[in-house]
């Protein structure tokens, strides 16, 4: 069958902030009076806020916010509680800069699922994916994959790290279907991979008739009154990328986050159904699930009742229904081990015990 890792995948070894000036891209246009949260007045929160930095020691270090991102380079650093921006850090100053967030690409599009199912192009998650792709694979177990078993990374399919590099690097992403092999059973086991939401993404496509970024700027960009004319990158023929690398400002990051804190409710108008944000934010181990995580998004500590979606480099949107808080941080990739070692959800929950 061949190699599936792209000579760019050879060359670039690794994603990076600097992808976005050579990747291709489809564009969302933001509406001409976007959404504004409220200002706060100056505050002291940057060095008010007090967060145990355990990665570079044995002990932790006690550093307040300002000393964090000052040890822990971050391109972009939100808090909004109550709909007012408590604390902004931006690593060039403006707020206004596109951040990368990698898989945090996956909430939206599991977003897109929910609109599609309801406006009645697919009929529920429990549907098979041949119904909308028929013959990808010869295997008789790839008849038996539900949306549901994409959604939740429970399909069986093998993704080896060729096949990543396919889908991040590759010119023409179609090649991807050659690579559909199983190693278990649908249903059984949860795996992480890109080749379960570039599924759902050709579905979606499929139901739709539109590429992506026009029905995601349909959906969400236009109703959520987004700030940004954000990207969407994608291959050569302008195939988008359902897993991955959406450039957005960190405000919009937190308007989506806004969006499921308020269960697809904004400002008064149920435009996506609340059943369904709330069943992708429950907990639910069957068919191969697992506790923490969930139709693309990360399900957190029972005590908060938080929950996030993540990308690589520990993007992040971060929820706290309970004290209405939504943090965006957007980071690079590390470069120290103390970096790497960082964990931010810790962070997050540092910063809401303080407010």
């Amino acid at each position: 069958m061949g190699c599936a890792l792209p000579m760019r995948g050879v060359v670039y070894l690794r994603p990076d902030l600097k992808d976005h000036k050579w990747l291709h891209a489809r564009e969302m246009k933001a509406p001409e009076t976007p959404f504004r949260f409220y200002e706060s007045a100056p505050n002291d929160l940057g060095t008010r806020i007090g967060i145990n930095d355990w990665s570079p020691y044995v002990v932790p270090i006690w550093r307040n916010l300002e000393e964090l991102l000052q040890a822990h380079p971050n391109q972009a650093l939100v808090v909004i509680r109550n709909d007012t921006i408590l604390y902004e850090h931006y690593a060039d100053g403006d707020r206004n800069h596109l951040n990368p967030s990698y898989s945090v690409a996956k909430s939206f599009t599991s977003a897109l699922v929910g609109f599609a199912i309801q406006d009645g192009l697919i009929g529920s998650l429990d549907d098979l994916v041949s119904t909308y792709l028929p013959n990808l694979s010869k295997d008789p177990r790839y008849n038996r994959v539900k949306l549901k078993h994409l959604l939740n990374h429970t399909s069986g399919i093998e993704h080896p790290l060729t096949v990543d590099g396919l889908l991040y690097y590759g010119k023409y992403l179609g090649k991807a279907t050659r690579f559909i092999k199983f190693v278990r059973e649908p249903g059984v086991d949860q795996a992480y991979m890109n080749m379960n939401v570039w599924l759902l993404g050709l579905v979606l496509e499929k139901v739709t008739g539109a590429p992506l970024n026009e029905y995601m700027q349909a959906k969400i960009w236009l109703p959520l009154g987004m700030e940004s004319n954000a990207r969407w990158s994608a291959d050569r023929k302008e195939r988008i990328k359902p897993y991955c690398c959406i450039q957005a400002t960190a405000l919009d990051y937190a308007k989506f986050g806004r969006f499921y804190l308020k269960k697809g409710n904004w400002q008064g108008e149920q435009l996506l159904n609340e059943g369904w944000v709330e069943s992708t934010l429950s907990r639910d181990t069957t068919e191969g699930g697992t506790f923490g995580y969930h139709n693309c998004w990360y399900i957190g500590y029972k005590e908060y009742n938080d929950f996030l979606a993540i990308g690589l480099y520990k993007q992040h949107i971060y929820i706290n229904p309970n004290k209405n808080i939504i943090i965006i941080s957007m980071n690079e990739r590390p470069h120290t081990k103390a970096q790497k070692s960082l964990n931010w959800e810790d962070v997050f929950h540092q910063i809401v015990d303080q407010l």
